[in-house]
């Protein structure tokens, strides 16, 4: 999730309206995981049909028709291969899933329901064969995909920074230190509840930001290195204010870690130029195309039992966006 800006940010109220009609980036991953920790079983294993996991499914097609029937045109990006610098952030939280699915099987094993279903999201995992799925339903639905080289919010944010799309929708705050000139939270969550709290979408503007805090873009990503990210865990003791009131003194990393006498990380030179110039998809975004009604059916209610109202709801959603091509079955629901 990279490092915690919260704290240095002003984030504005954003009425989903302001947005009709812009192409809006949205990092895949984080919303996959998303939906298969929140929608799970007795056990605490994400919603499956036939031994197939369904909850990202389940989540995809609701947020995704939701969106398209405000007017707002979703890019959803999927991550590539992640950097080599990235590996011990990896590493550690694989050992944390094996620990947890150790703990989850002695659960589950004892028939300790209230246990297994705590501790299942923390052994959920979005494999392959679960991102296929995910594409091939964007592609029935004619929503917009692309492949990240690396990671899918560095990507987005290049191609927010470039104007192809006007924001990027995530929760990793990481997004702002690659460059994104608008990020937007919780927008695929937006009017629903997380531990009781109505969570609504909210904006985040780069340029205000820097102002505000008084610093620019190369201090901005000096800060976050400082604070901690996905590349490197940043200075002990370090956190968000104290690491703005450092930045702000002296000027650059290199000189605060000069007088804390700590050690300037390795690989500093490439760490900052991940954050500069992340790699990103080339040519243009490919448009959105008009969803197939027919295939929607087949896939979701003819191979992965999906109810008929949850979808019929995501094609009246497409459909009332003239993002739909009308099918030759009256009967469609009829199975």
């Amino acid at each position: 999730m990279g490092c915690n800006l919260r704290d240095l940010v002003r984030a504005h109220p954003l009425d989903l309206s302001e947005l009709r009609g812009k192409r809006i980036a949205i990092d895949v991953f984080l919303n996959a995981y998303q939906f298969i920790t929140s929608l799970t079983g007795p056990d605490g294993r994400p919603l499956s049909y036939d031994g197939r996991v369904t909850a990202h499914l389940y989540g995809f097609l609701d947020r995704a028709s939701s969106l398209v029937a405000q007017g707002i045109d979703p890019i959803f990006i999927f991550d590539g291969k992640p950097h080599d610098l990235k590996r011990e952030t990896l590493n550690t939280r694989r050992a944390r899933k094996e620990e947890a699915r150790r703990k989850w099987e002695a659960a589950v094993e004892v028939d300790d329901l209230a246990s297994a279903k705590k501790l299942g999201p923390q052994i959920a995992e979005y494999t392959p064969s679960m991102v296929e799925d995910t594409k091939r339903l964007f592609d029935l639905m004619g929503v917009t995909w692309l492949d990240a080289p690396m990671e899918a919010e560095g990507a987005a944010a290049v191609i927010c920074k470039r104007g192809e799309v006007s924001g990027v929708a995530s929760q990793d705050w990481d997004t702002l230190l690659y460059g994104a000139s608008t990020m937007i939270r919780n927008l695929t969550a937006h009017g629903t509840r997380k531990f009781g709290r109505l969570l609504t979408a909210e904006r985040i503007e780069l340029e205000e930001t820097l102002d505000e805090l008084e610093i620019d873009m190369d201090q901005f990503i000096d800060l976050g290195i400082m604070i901690g990210t996905d590349f490197h865990p940043g200075f002990r003791g370090v956190g968000p204010k104290t690491g703005l009131k450092l930045i702000r003194k002296f000027g650059t990393l290199d000189k605060v870690a000069e007088h804390k006498e700590i050690e300037i990380p390795e690989n500093i030179d490439v760490i900052r130029e991940l954050f500069h110039n992340h790699p990103t998809t080339e040519g243009a975004i490919p448009d959105h195309s008009k969803g197939d009604e027919d295939g929607i059916v087949a896939m979701l209610r003819g191979e992965l039992g999906f109810g008929e109202g949850r979808v019929k709801t995501a094609i009246e959603r497409l459909a009332s966006a003239n993002r739909l091509r009308s099918s030759s079955k009256p009967t469609l629901f009829d199975f």
